[in-house]
């Protein structure tokens, strides 16, 4: 297969993967001309040489992957298989907000024959204690968010599976993508652009997935080790732990040399983004009505208002598999009225709960 150099994937992140910069670095870029902007984009590209190859995709939009593929980092032993384990979180499993129940039911519709782990807070705070002793300090000292983004590592780490955000909803079954070694994916651009100011797609942590022990969760939570105990952004969950931890953990693991024993595949965001947070609608519009002639000189702010413009009600393709509901409780907060329990949602499953066993002595 052709071997390609894919999009470079950028510091921020959107909505409930980031805090918000809205269009400033976009500014920033637009002054310094066109001509500038493509020394950087192939700069940029040169973070990932050529490790990548190309994959059948579907209607790819443009800067961001090129038409007809996807992005896959090669290595020498990509013969794995994801488990059939589908892993979930919520704070705790009596408290659940009753509009996360179709969505999480969703998973055991389509995926029927697998099976399902719940994590409660408790449970995310057992697992480095009881595995990943290196990582408890900080696990212990940081908030529950930045501990819910640890933990999905962790446990694909340890047990291996499919791990979704509460607010994702299955739409097919997953069997199709099992045999990747690890799979992560875009947002939608319109998020990253509009939002953000981001001149090139950006990864997303609410939905994951690898075959156990993949070396990749590693060096995640090795730099999330290095950053809390350097002193760097150790409050903001989507630098610390977050979506751009992701995003320079996977710039570091493709420069590895030799390559690593095993494959990150990235998914265009047709796969598991295709709406944008409709609470953002407005806001969203108004950045491309607002936007300047020299901004718009952009491709990518382009492509973005093309986008929103021509899929206001999302862009669903065959790729498809799940959709986020773009939620956001830790950013928006819970404005839930009615709570339900795990077994409210699931009264009739085999709902499997993480076991920890201490050694003693």
């Amino acid at each position: 297969m052709t071997t390609l150099k894919p999009a470079p994937l950028p510091a921020s992140s959107s909505i409930a993967c980031s805090s918000r910069v809205w269009l400033r670095r976009v500014y920033a870029v637009a002054v310094l001309g066109i001509g500038t902007c493509v020394v950087m984009w192939l700069s940029v590209l040169g973070h990932f040489g050529s490790v990548f190859r190309e994959l059948p995709s579907s209607e790819s939009i443009g800067v961001r992957l090129a038409a007809n593929e996807t992005h896959v980092f090669v290595s020498s032993q990509s013969n794995g298989t994801i488990p059939k384990l589908i892993h979930q979180s919520w704070k705790t499993a009596n408290h659940i907000p009753s509009k996360f129940t179709p969505w999480m039911q969703s998973w055991r519709v389509h995926n029927p024959t697998w099976s399902y782990m719940f994590w409660d807070d408790a449970d995310n705070l057992n697992l480095f204690e009881t595995h990943y002793p290196k990582y408890a300090s900080v696990a212990r000292q940081v908030g529950k968010i930045h501990l819910a983004d640890m933990t999905r590592y962790a446990l694909l780490h340890h047990y291996g599976g499919v791990y979704a955000d509460g607010d994702f909803e299955s739409l097919k079954p997953f069997d199709d993508l099992m045999h990747m070694d690890l799979f992560l994916s875009f947002e939608p651009l319109v998020h990253s652009v509009l939002l953000e100011g981001a001149t090139s797609p950006v990864l997303c942590n609410a939905i994951l997935a690898s075959i156990p022990g993949h070396p990749f969760w590693l060096e995640v939570l090795d730099n999330i080790l290095a950053t809390f105990e350097g002193g760097g952004d150790n409050r903001d969950p989507v630098s610390l732990t977050g979506p751009r931890m992701v995003h320079r953990s996977v710039q570091k693991y493709s420069s590895h040399q030799p390559p690593p024993s095993r494959s990150i595949t990235l998914l265009d965001e047709e796969y598991f983004y295709p709406e944008v947070a409709y609470w953002n609608f407005d806001n969203l519009n108004r950045r491309c009505e607002n936007a300047t002639d020299l901004e718009l000189q952009l491709p990518i702010v382009q492509e973005a208002c093309a986008s929103l413009k021509q899929f206001p009600k999302g862009r669903y393709t065959n790729n498809t598999h799940a959709v986020h509901r773009w939620q956001c409780t830790w950013c928006r907060g819970d404005d839930t009225l009615f709570y339900v329990t795990l077994r409210d949602i699931f009264p009739d499953k085999v709902i499997l709960r993480p076991k920890f066993y201490q050694l003693i002595g």
